[in-house]
């Protein structure tokens, strides 16, 4: 854990690098099975409290396409 993860200021363990090193050369898992609970719940877009990560949810829609997507859906139901 000490190679891969710090405790970030909430005490929540985050990747030290980016992108992850577990991510294999065909860009899958390669500890899937045995992923950490903030993988598993990646992109962390169902959350009951998804306004108190918005600026995490913001940083996540930049590299990945579906978080972006949700952003846009967000954006045009605010819009009407």
């Amino acid at each position: 854990m000490d190679e891969y993860l710090y405790r970030d200021e909430e005490g929540d363990f985050v990747l030290k690098e980016a992108p992850c090193p577990f991510l294999g050369t065909d860009n899958k898992c390669l500890v899937y099975e045995s992923r950490p609970k903030a993988c598993r719940e990646y992109p962390h877009t169902n959350r009951k409290n998804i306004h108190g990560i918005l600026g995490l949810t913001l940083k996540n829609s930049l590299v990945c396409p579906a978080v972006f997507k949700i952003f846009q859906q967000i954006g045009k139901d605010y819009r009407k």
